[in-house]
């Protein structure tokens, strides 16, 4: 697997920036701002959810997969497939993104809100980090699949104001 920590890299820091835009840019555009003690909150709470959210995806797929596969090679059952070493690496491989995932989403968080505490009360700047950020997470998800650069970075950009317009309506943290 060539592109092993891609998947839990690009889900975390995308869901990292997201869920931060989603929770705080009703603060953010209303010039309320964002305190550390928040932003670090914010951004745990995302790392914490998406590590479990991403445990579970990933090691259904995986045990699917595996599931899949001894089917098609005539097998009664995977039981003693899951048993084996073949269910100890799915598991740790399913750890070993989790932690990836929980680290690059934290990270992802802290993105659009520490950059909020630069220049208090300027929308600009934790805006502009974030579209930014998930601009370049788009122009690395092309290069590594071999897709349309332009196309990626702007989906992920549009997602990102998508994401803003419903956070300042929803105003879930003012």
């Amino acid at each position: 697997m060539k592109n092993k920590f891609l998947f839990p890299l690009s889900i975390g820091l995308s869901d990292g920036i997201i869920t931060a835009l989603i929770l705080a840019s009703g603060g953010i555009l209303a010039h309320n701002g964002i305190s550390i003690f928040l932003a670090f909150k914010i951004s745990f709470g995302s790392a914490f959810a998406g590590t479990f959210s991403y445990f579970i995806a990933q090691y259904a797929g995986l045990n699917e997969e595996l599931h899949r596969t001894a089917l098609q090679l005539n097998l009664r059952s995977t039981s003693y497939l899951l048993k084996g070493k073949l269910g100890d690496r799915i598991f740790l491989e399913s750890i070993a993104g989790s932690l990836m995932a929980a680290l690059c989403g934290f990270a992802g968080a802290l993105i659009p809100l520490l950059s909020s505490l630069i220049i208090k009360n300027n929308i600009i700047i934790p805006l502009a980090f974030s579209y930014i950020s998930l601009g370049v997470l788009g122009l690395f998800i092309s290069k590594t699949t071999a897709g349309s650069a332009k196309l990626w970075v702007l989906i992920m950009i549009l997602i990102g104001i998508i994401v803003t317009v419903a956070g300042f309506y929803l105003k879930l943290i003012v």
